[in-house]
């Protein structure tokens, strides 16, 4: 069985290549997407960020569940069962890593500190967030201005929206679970001019009705435990840079010319880039991704009409590309187990002892004695049945060392069970073809008729 550091270590080598390979195929794939337009992209990345997530910890539920809820041998009359535990899923891979048992503490250690650095890190942005809420005040606007944000909330259905002002904040953010706020700088409405103050509100709505605070504020928990991994830092710049671009979209499509709108972002650029930046907060903004040339030179390209033929022939190849990815990183998950200590070694004869599967063959019994009724059970009345779990290591010599009880049922059912399987004789499981000493549980079975 895998204990806690087996499988935080076995999670840990498998996320550091499943993870890269996985954004690799999210990438190519998004490369043949990028001719359906910006939402499409989206969507990609955020599939590939669950999927970048969910693998992993895929690839150990096996070994988890078996760690878990170690399955109860179960056998007929006179039967003698071995343990061999759960199939587990085939990999490349057939023998497992074994690394010092130093190491993996090591790595274990890191990664739990990287949790809580990265917990603490979001949950200090967050506080941050709620106190900025807490402190906004009511926005100052001319009635132009409140024309255009009704304007903009009727076009982009955010009509519980809320309107405030901060001196904290250095352009308009999207914040709020509950209830979406649109935060302004202090001096914003003031030093718009109409058109850019339209295009900032507008840009800022269609992030409410996206409703991306709340999914990103959700891509930020569900990526946590992966959250050390630089290609999860790449693969969330791509969701922020695409979200952008599909905002972009939404108001270029709705209210604002193109053009006009691209000269307001970079007029709008220059006035966030001349005031003081603040501690990054979990909000949406207008110039969140720092791609300000990227979208404009997007803006710039032609929209092309696509068949629905041909965008059929572009999506269901990528995503079949990058599910036959994930399934074969999946399949070729790496398992990691401790390399027993030098003194633990030296308190047996038989060295290290391996696990059942996965390359390690099981044994098979050569010698065996069949288990004597106890006298303190020929007072019972048949019918009768009672198992005697018996745990015991077999060496490469194929003799039985430290065998006890697993499962127990009386202190004389116990102990015969025990002689019993001391008197066992086996042929020695094999790895690579040598003979190892392993683990198992066999079930002796005390039957009357």
């Amino acid at each position: 069985m895998h204990n806690a550091n087996d499988l935080v270590a076995s999670f840990l080598v498998n996320v550091i290549w499943q993870i890269a390979l996985i954004a690799a195929a999210g990438w190519l794939a998004v490369c043949l997407l990028k001719r359906l337009g910006p939402q499409v992209e989206h969507v990609a990345w955020v599939f590939t960020l669950m999927a970048a997530v969910l693998a992993p910890v895929f690839s150990i539920l096996p070994w988890a569940f078996v760690s878990l809820f170690p399955p109860a041998p179960t056998g007929l009359h006179g039967s003698i069962i071995f343990d061999v535990g759960v199939t587990l899923p085939q990999n490349l891979w057939d023998h497992p890593w074994v690394l010092a048992g130093p190491a993996v503490r090591l790595c274990v250690t890191l990664y739990f500190g990287s949790l809580l650095y990265f917990l603490l890190r979001l949950s200090r942005a967050w506080f941050f967030a709620a106190k900025l809420l807490r402190e906004a005040g009511p926005a100052s606007l001319t009635p132009e201005q409140v024309e255009q944000w009704t304007r903009c909330q009727q076009w982009f259905l955010s009509k519980e929206a809320q309107i405030l002002s901060s001196a904290k904040i250095s352009s308009p953010v999207v914040l709020g679970l509950r209830r979406p706020v649109l935060l302004l700088p202090a001096d914003f409405a003031s030093q718009c001019s109409s058109q850019d103050f339209l295009v900032a509100l507008a840009h800022e709505c269609a992030h409410i009705q996206r409703r991306d605070f709340k999914k990103n504020l959700f891509y930020e928990i569900a990526s946590l435990i992966v959250a050390f991994h630089p290609a999860i830092w790449f693969i969330k710049s791509q969701i922020a840079q695409t979200r952008e671009m599909v905002c972009d979209a939404m108001v270029t499509e709705t209210l604002v010319e193109p053009r006009s709108y691209a000269h307001s972002l970079l007029r709008l650029a220059a006035v966030a880039a001349a005031a003081p930046r603040i501690v990054t907060i979990p909000a949406i903004g207008i110039f969140d991704a720092n791609i300000l040339e990227k979208r404009i030179m997007r803006m710039k390209i032609k929209k092309q009409s696509i068949s629905q033929a041909w965008k059929y022939g572009l999506v269901l190849p990528s995503t079949l590309f990058l599910f036959s990815i994930i399934t074969v990183g999946a399949s070729l998950a790496l398992d990691v187990e401790q390399q027993p200590s030098t003194a633990a070694n030296q308190d047996n004869s038989y060295g290290h002892v391996y696990k059942i599967g996965k390359g390690v063959s099981a044994p098979s019994v050569l010698h065996d004695v069949p288990a004597e009724f106890p006298k303190s059970g020929l007072k019972i009345k048949a019918p009768f049945q009672q198992i005697v779990i018996v745990g015991l290591i077999v060496d490469a010599q194929g003799n039985p060392h430290d065998v006890h009880v697993v499962k127990s049922y009386e202190p004389d059912f116990d102990a015969q069970a025990i002689k019993t399987v001391e008197q066992f004789r086996f042929k020695a499981a094999e790895r690579a073809g040598k003979p190892v000493a392993v683990a198992l549980n066999i079930e002796v079975n005390f039957k009357k008729y």
